[in-house]
């Protein structure tokens, strides 16, 4: 077999580049090793962030109003069926709600909603209280509603207004607040605002059609 002889100069060249790599793996297993060292803390860091994010989530629900429409018993009377789920935590033990109504071209409707009391007054809105248990992921979808009063129908009924509450087909529904079981209250922060945007106002009818499912972002502590 031919061989070549090697010089000087290649042995040189050659030692220098085995010391080369071998102080390059020195360096990156040092390298590893501090990253695994400080990659601890990291972890750490991500598990605390991932309790933070869960907890956030447990603390951000909802209550839905899937929709209120204006239906009829079989003797005519009108009524408003409202559907509400629960999508929190906690059972409901008691809402507090507005009710608004307008007609068929999105006029407000100046109502007289509680018509047995002879003493209310017609308004625009009408903020009622109601104590009716919701669990928790369950949706309220109970039989009849919230009478109206119609005078051409309801003859039996003293008279109230000019029983014009037969022109309404849309009613907007807002929680203002509700109670749980275990005691907490949550408040509505945006029912002001609703009120301002809403009570008495022209509505579009197209905002009219697409108001429900009408979601409430329950923050609780």
């Amino acid at each position: 077999m031919n061989t070549k002889r090697i010089s000087f100069a290649t042995r040189m060249i050659a030692c220098f580049i085995v010391f080369a790599a071998v102080s390059l793996f020195a360096t990156t297993a040092i390298a590893s090793t501090q990253s695994s060292y400080n990659g601890m803390p990291a972890a750490k860091d991500a598990q605390v962030n991932m309790k933070v994010v869960t907890a956030d989530r447990k603390s951000f629900m909802s209550i839905i109003y899937e929709s209120a429409d204006i239906l009829y018993y079989e003797d005519g009377c009108p009524y408003i069926h409202d559907i509400l789920t629960n999508n929190t935590d906690r059972t409901i033990t008691e809402t507090q709600y507005c009710m608004l109504a307008y007609d068929e071209n999105g006029s407000p409707l100046k109502l007289h909603w509680d018509f047995l009391d002879s003493s209310a007054e017609s308004s625009f809105e009408n903020v009622v209280r109601t104590k009716e248990n919701i669990l928790s992921g369950q949706t309220e979808n109970y039989r009849g509603g919230w009478s109206l009063y119609d005078g051409e129908v309801m003859k039996d009924f003293p008279e109230v207004g000019n029983g014009g509450v037969n022109q309404a087909q849309y009613a907007l529904f807002c929680l203002k607040e509700v109670t749980f079981e275990d005691g907490t209250i949550w408040s509505n922060p945006n029912y002001e605002n609703w009120i301002k945007a809403y009570a008495g106002k022209e509505i579009e009818i197209n905002e009219l059609q697409n108001y429900y499912p009408y979601e409430h972002e329950i923050i609780l502590n």
